[in-house]
């Protein structure tokens, strides 16, 4: 795949001071193109898609939330805190508008991590884009796979194949 020019606009959205104060790539040099990509490869060797992985996170924001912002124990495994933030946040593919605030959530079982917002949730389900690397949003989608029990193997009786 080759990057175009949309994806050259975009990217130069993405970019600190533009959209963002920290933007959305971190450290990554890449070409958008190419984070998408490998991205993407991740995802389908895994047998899930972009929504599944976004729809899992929306789920456990929708869980984790409380009225004092306090973490919350969600599964029995998940700690899961949601800051709800005035404002919104335009989307670097110029598709919308998104509320401001973030998730976070640890996993009791691996120790493992993540950060999203809203917009977050919206670029994964609709862009494939799970931040750039060295961004405090990426969500590395094999990491994401793994902690939200999406592998395949969770998805589907692979012995019936027979």
């Amino acid at each position: 795949m080759k990057q175009t020019p949309e994806l050259d606009r975009v990217q130069q959205r993405m970019q600190p001071g533009e959209l963002t104060l920290h933007g959305f790539l971190g450290t990554d040099t890449r070409l958008l193109v190419d984070i998408l990509a490998a991205d993407q490869w991740v995802v389908q060797s895994h047998g899930v898609t972009h929504a599944q992985i976004a729809d899992r996170l929306a789920a456990l924001t929708e869980k984790g939330r409380d009225l004092a912002e306090r973490e919350v124990l969600v599964e029995g495994r998940y700690r899961v805190c949601v800051r709800d933030d005035r404002g919104l946040i335009p989307s670097p593919w110029g598709d919308g508008m998104f509320e401001k605030g973030e998730a976070r959530l640890v996993d009791d079982r691996t120790d493992r991590s993540f950060r999203w917002s809203g917009l977050s949730l919206h670029l994964i389900r609709t862009h494939g884009f799970y931040s750039g690397r060295g961004s405090v949003y990426r969500i590395d989608p094999a990491d994401a796979i793994a902690v939200l029990g999406l592998a395949r193997e969770d998805n589907q009786d692979l012995s019936s194949n027979g």
